[in-house]
């Protein structure tokens, strides 16, 4: 494989890493809303079931609210554990992309130095076939005196 075309694979790495950094970024957005939205909910309806409880309720209507309550704890620590999740998603994403961007630095370096030690080749023929041309004025010269 050319080192243009690891090059290339890397850019496109770089890039697919970028769009799955910006999904993740997305979905952790949508579940930290999500997880503020829902602990609202539990905390309004903690407040009225709390209210209820002092004015008195039956043990179905307690039991009802328990299962509510409860249902809801477990939803809201379902949403906590894909937060966590996606933080720690992002969290690698990040490293990777991290590191494919330094091997894309490190890859455009080998690809200068490449042009580089082209460029000197062609100037040292350059300069070769010039100093060869001069030699044989040089020459053409002496030969033309003697």
């Amino acid at each position: 494989m050319s080192l243009d075309s690891i090059r290339k694979v890397h850019a496109q790495t770089v890039e697919s890493l970028m769009m799955e950094l910006s999904h993740i970024v997305q979905a952790l957005t949508h579940s930290e809303e999500q997880y503020r939205t829902m602990e609202v909910q539990l905390q309004a309806d903690t407040e009225t079931y709390a209210q209820q409880a002092r004015q008195g309720l039956t043990i179905e209507d307690l039991l009802q609210w328990q299962a509510t309550l409860d249902a809801q704890r477990s939803a809201l620590q379902q949403v906590r554990a894909a937060i966590d999740h996606a933080t720690g998603l992002w969290q690698q994403t990040q490293e990777r992309l991290v590191v494919a961007r330094q091997e894309c630095k490190l890859l455009e370096r080998v690809a200068e130095q490449r042009r580089s030690v082209v460029r000197t080749a062609h100037a040292r023929r350059e300069q070769w076939a010039t100093d060869e041309a001069a030699s044989r004025q040089v020459s053409m010269r002496s030969r033309v005196d003697s």
